[in-house]
């Protein structure tokens, strides 16, 4: 991401004439694995939204632990991305062949590995998130079964807002990535253009992934957002309001 231009405390928009403080809600993808850094993110002292893929070694056990320790748990759904076999989307992945009856199977199965989940973000996705009739049949379950949906923005040919749109499906997408760049600098300039977001529009959306410098910066970043006046929430907060 480039760096912003706005250095931190020149220039930064007022937060908006609201009724409601700004709001940033941080979401980790890619969990469930064999990764030592997801006791770190239960520790945080923040309401995180952990982002957990299905079928991994620890995804059931993982999703069970996270409510305990006040923080929310989604499905991370993999799609088919372009590129598909050669790019692996992991297992349980959603793909463009299959018909209505074998996408709403496999769905189901993802969503039971994943316990206690509010609602679904894709992982990859890149050729699935364009589209819409398949996406359809997936918006239109994840509705009945009371779930909302984050679209990561893996292809910016993305249709997920109007196809959610078009089932009446509670639908966002992610402001920005927030590490891009594993490096500390770097995480926490991006954290910082989140802020801006936030206080500009009111809310803001960040995905991050199981590294440690990830975590080391959200953790220094959190007494600046809160010095700013922002209201750090679970996804369901901004995606429900």
């Amino acid at each position: 991401l480039p760096p912003s231009s706005v250095k931190k405390g020149e220039d930064e928009p007022a937060p908006p004439q609201a009724r409601f403080r700004p709001k940033i809600a941080v979401v980790i993808d890619d969990l469930g694995g064999e990764n030592h850094i997801s006791g770190d993110l239960l520790l945080l002292d923040f309401p995180l939204t952990f982002s957990i893929l299905p079928f991994t070694t620890y995804s059931r056990s993982l999703a069970i632990e996270v409510p305990r320790m006040g923080k929310e748990v989604i499905l991370h759904l993999p799609m088919e991305p372009h590129g598909y076999p050669k790019v692996k989307p992991g297992e349980g992945v959603l793909l463009r062949k299959m018909d209505e009856e074998s996408l709403l199977r496999q769905l189901s199965k993802d969503i039971e590995s994943v316990p206690n989940i509010k609602g679904v973000s894709n992982h990859m996705g890149s050729r699935f998130m364009e589209d819409p009739e398949k996406l359809k049949i997936i918006f239109s379950d994840l509705k009945r079964r009371g779930l909302f949906f984050l679209d990561s923005r893996t292809t910016p040919q993305t249709v997920g807002l109007q196809t959610a749109r078009l089932v009446g499906l509670k639908a966002m997408e992610r402001t920005l990535f927030i590490d891009n760049l594993l490096e500390e600098d770097a995480i926490k300039e991006t954290l910082e253009q989140l802020i801006r977001v936030s206080l500009s529009t009111g809310t803001a959306i960040g995905i991050g992934h199981p590294h440690s410098a990830t975590v080391k910066s959200i953790r220094q970043m959190i007494p600046r957002m809160r010095e700013k006046g922002i209201e750090i929430v679970p996804l369901s907060s901004i995606i429900n309001q």
